[in-house]
C-alpha cells in the first residue's frame, strides 16, 4: 500500500483503532483507555481521571409466576365462565360461538346456558383448536374482549384441553392475530 501523506495514515490507523475498539465488546459505554486523533497527530489519554456513569436503570418487574410460567394471580379462577372476558354487549355474539362448539364439546349438556360454561373440553378429533382460536379472535377484533390476549391464553390452558401450555397458546394467539389483520 503506498499512502501520499501522513493524512492517509493517520486516517486509516484512526479507522482500524475505532473498528477495534468496536469488536471489543460492549463496555456499558466506559473503556479504560481512549484516542484522540487530529489530522496532523495524536493524542493518547492514557487514563480516565473521572468517569461519570449513570446508573444502569432498573429492570422490569417481573410477575410472580408458578413453575410452568403461569402468573399466580390470573384475573379469574377455577367457576369463571368464559362470558367473564367478554364484555356484556357482545355476550350474545359469544354465546352463538359457544353453541357452534356444542357438538365438538365432550359431555356437552345443551340445557346448560352457553354463557355460563367454564370448561370446554374438546373433541380434537372433530375440530381444530385453530377455529376455536380464530372465533375469538373475531370477537377481539371488534373490541369485546376485556381482558388482555395474555390472560385470554391463561384462560384456555386452565379451563380447556385445547393445550396445557400457556406460552404456545399465547403464541399462537398472538400469531392468528396477526393473521387477521
Amino acid at each position: 500500500m503506498n499512502f501520499n501523506n501522513e493524512d492517509e495514515v493517520l486516517a486509516l490507523f484512526s479507522r482500524l483503532l475505532e473498528r477495534l475498539q468496536q469488536a471489543d465488546g460492549d463496555h456499558h459505554n466506559s473503556s479504560p483507555f481512549a484516542f484522540i486523533y487530529v489530522a496532523k497527530g495524536a493524542q493518547n489519554v492514557g487514563s480516565i481521571q473521572n468517569q461519570y456513569v449513570q446508573p444502569a436503570p432498573n429492570p422490569p418487574q417481573r410477575k410472580t409466576a408458578d413453575a410452568v410460567g403461569k402468573p399466580t394471580n390470573p384475573p379469574f379462577n377455577a367457576d369463571t365462565p368464559l362470558s367473564a372476558l367478554f364484555r356484556e354487549n357482545h355476550h350474545e355474539e359469544l354465546r352463538k360461538i359457544i353453541e357452534s362448539w356444542g357438538p365438538y364439546l365432550i359431555d356437552d349438556n345443551p340445557c346448560t346456558d352457553a354463557l355460563a360454561l367454564t370448561s370446554f373440553e374438546f373433541d380434537k378429533k372433530r375440530i381444530y383448536s385453530n377455529r376455536v382460536y380464530y372465533d375469538l379472535l373475531d370477537l377481539d377484533a371488534v373490541g369485546a374482549l376485556q381482558v388482555s390476549l395474555s390472560d385470554l391464553a391463561r384462560y384456555l390452558a386452565d379451563h380447556s384441553n385445547l393445550s396445557n401450555s400457556y406460552a404456545t397458546l399465547y403464541r399462537l394467539l398472538k400469531k392468528y392475530r396477526q393473521d387477521r389483520i
